[in-house]
């Protein structure tokens, strides 16, 4: 028996699914497309780009290498071939008119600073509406008063004090005169008695009796005391008479000693300047030696500077040196300045002073900076001058005040000769190029050409040859600039360029250094290389040189020929 739970089998006919899977109907064309992609950038683009380069190549052609020139073996060719340079000849400080000129910094301090202090005690009871800090004031000039009623009492007393000697001298001399007199009748009295003893002794024996010559010799002895008492009472009184001359000089002594008290009681400016300081104020109780104002000199400025040791060198060494031999180790000799202020926020606004390099500021060197303190002094802080020392008029020009920043330049006229170098033939590490002409260096020289010389605008007259030889022995002292750098006059110029703006010391056509040269071959009249030279460092170098003008300046096609050399040079 079947169970009924079991399907039949038999009973149930089979379906058939004809139903088309969406995914399966899409795979199709997927891969087509990926198929035509494939094609395109892999094998048409590429063949694309393959065509088009060999139409280029076919458009354009090829390239033919430069035919190499030939070889130039004249002497406009081997000079042509030497790098150029631009020179300038050198030349003697002398020779520029100019002395040396070493600049330092400096600071202004007064020439002298007055401390009025009060001379005695006493009381503020006046003081001037110039008394004030900031105010000018002329030697001489009322500032305070002291209360002077105990001084004028002081002097009033000792006055009748002097008065009252003076009256017992007048009495002193009356009672001389007095015993003068005297003396003389004792001197008369003295004499008759004398007489009348002599007369007794003269009589003969039995006319005067004993009694009677005893009585004359009393009365000798009588008249001789009194005449010693007479003179002994003159001499007291001559003693007392100088007593009291001693007393009345004591008198007149305290007397003066009061008045000039009184004196002091008035508070007068000792000289002409700007009170700095006032520390006392009207019914102000001030005791002797307690300050009352500071003024400060306006006569004459100071300037606080110092020099380096090797600055110093050149001030000691000067041609017209006037320092006394004993004390050269002590002293300096006195040297021109030019104190140069500049006004802060403006550049271009400079006012100068004239001075004098006076002496050491102490001696020894500051510990700290290790220089020397010197000092320099202007005469005339209200007469301003130009660059070159001479006097200008100009209004509203400061006053040199104390703790001004300034710029000193000592005019040194050294005894050993200085060479002046342009700026820029002074290499670093102090060295110079010096160019030496010679014609040797072309023999040595070939170069390559493209052309007919005369085509670029070479010109082989304009050019000289030499070499450049590495000079080291230069020292450089100190800055110089020159109007005209090559003509025979030479004028200092400003330190302003064409836009009126101050430049360095390194800048410009006109910058030199005035430096000490060891070396006997670099001399006034010799040339240097003023031109940018690199690759350069030691032994000789074959170039050419631009002949020189009447001036001695260079035209500018050098300098262009050499920017060009630079540049193939760093672009190679």
């Amino acid at each position: 028996m079947q169970n009924s739970s079991e399907p039949s089998t038999e009973s149930s006919p089979v379906k058939i699914d004809t139903s088309v899977d969406p995914k399966a109907s899409k795979s199709a064309p997927s891969r087509l497309a990926a198929f035509k992609n494939g094609v395109l950038f892999n094998v048409l683009i590429p063949l694309g780009l393959l065509a088009c380069a060999g139409a280029a190549v076919v458009m354009l052609g090829t390239v033919e290498p430069a035919t190499r020139p030939s070889t130039d073996t004249t002497r406009d060719g081997r000079l042509k071939a030497l790098p150029p340079v631009r020179v300038q000849q050198l030349q003697s400080l002398e020779q520029t008119g100019q002395p040396l000129r070493l600049q330092v910094d400096g600071t202004v301090v007064p020439y002298r600073e007055a401390r009025v202090a009060a001379e005695i005690a006493g009381k503020v009871v006046f003081k001037a509406v110039e008394c004030e800090a900031g105010s000018y004031v002329t030697a001489g000039q009322l500032l305070m008063k002291i209360d002077a009623t105990d001084y004028e009492l002081e002097v009033d007393r000792l006055t009748r004090m002097k008065e009252q000697d003076y009256q017992a001298l007048r009495e002193v001399d009356q009672e001389m005169a007095n015993a003068k007199r005297s003396i003389e009748v004792a001197k008369q009295d003295l004499a008759l008695q004398q007489k009348e003893v002599d007369r007794q002794n003269a009589m003969p024996a039995g006319y005067a009796s004993r009694a009677e010559i005893d009585q004359a010799n009393r009365a000798l002895l009588a008249s001789r005391q009194q005449l010693v008492n007479f003179e002994n009472q003159f001499d007291l009184l001559v003693q007392r008479r100088i007593r009291l001359e001693s007393s009345e000089r004591l008198a007149d002594t305290q007397l003066r000693g009061a008045e000039t008290n009184l004196a002091r009681t008035e508070i007068r400016a000792p000289i002409e300047g700007v009170i700095v300081a006032e520390e006392a104020d009207l019914n102000t109780f001030v005791s002797r030696g307690t300050t009352l104002v500071v003024i400060d000199d306006t006569s004459k400025v100071d300037v606080s500077s110092s020099l380096r040791m090797d600055q110093l060198y050149w001030v000691l060494n000067q041609g017209n040196e006037t320092v006394d031999t004993a004390s050269r180790n002590y002293d300096l000799p006195e040297t021109p300045a030019i104190i140069e202020y500049e006004m802060s926020g403006r550049d271009n606004v400079v006012y100068r002073w004239n001075g004098r390099l006076l002496s050491y500021n102490g001696i020894g060197l500051d510990p700290t900076t290790r220089t020397v303190p010197v000092r320099v002094v202007v005469d005339n802080p209200q007469e301003m001058v130009d660059e070159n020392g001479k006097p200008i008029t100009k209004t509203g020009t400061p006053a040199l005040v104390r703790g001004m920043y300034v710029r000193v330049k000592l005019m040194i006229k050294p005894k050993a000769s200085l060479v002046v170098i342009p700026a820029r033939a002074l290499q670093p590490g102090n060295r110079v190029f010096q160019f030496m002409p010679d014609e040797s260096v072309l023999e040595t020289t070939e170069t390559e050409v493209t052309g007919d010389l005369a085509d670029d605008g070479f010109n082989a007259k304009r050019w000289e040859p030499g070499k450049v030889i590495v000079r080291r022995s230069v020292v450089p002292v100190d800055t110089l600039t020159l109007g005209n750098v090559s003509g025979s006059q030479q004028t200092l110029s400003t330190d302003t360029n064409a836009s009126g703006d101050r430049v360095s010391a390194f800048e410009g056509a006109n910058r030199m250094w005035v430096c000490e040269v060891q070396s006997p071959e670099l001399v006034s009249g010799s040339y240097v290389v003023v031109s940018p030279l690199g690759g350069f460092d030691d032994g000789s170098m074959p170039v050419r040189a631009e002949r020189l003008d009447g001036d001695g300046a260079a035209p500018a096609d050098a300098d262009q020929s050499v920017a060009s050399r630079a540049k193939n040079t760093e672009g190679a």
